[in-house]
């Protein structure tokens, strides 16, 4: 099977945050507090993983483009104000932005 590229191969973050196990919950608490993402512009999905251990949480997000990632993390006030609640939780961040390579599906 040979790898494809999708039309919309869009962009994939994977945002690694690292906690104290009791802050944790309240880390996801303070990303969903926003409620539906669903009418950011260019947001396609994001997911939220816990680590098993409490250390870390993993917010996986798919964007349209590089632009629209770039514009809505500039202009939208509810991701400042997201920023912002989870700086007093974390430890650490470790953002890392991905391009789609192949789909071998």
């Amino acid at each position: 099977m040979e790898p494809r590229l999708p039309d919309d191969a869009g962009v994939t973050v994977f945002n690694v945050f690292t906690v104290r196990p009791d802050n944790q919950q309240a880390l996801i608490d303070s990303i969903t507090a926003n409620g539906d993402v669903s009418d950011i512009p260019g947001l396609l999905g994001m997911r939220l993983l816990r680590s098993a251990d409490g250390t870390q949480v993993v917010n996986h997000m798919r964007w349209d483009s590089a632009q629209s990632m770039q514009a809505a993390m500039r202009d939208d006030p509810r991701i400042a104000a997201t920023k912002n609640r989870v700086g007093q939780l974390i430890e650490g961040a470790s953002p890392v932005r991905y391009e789609v390579a192949a789909v071998l599906k």
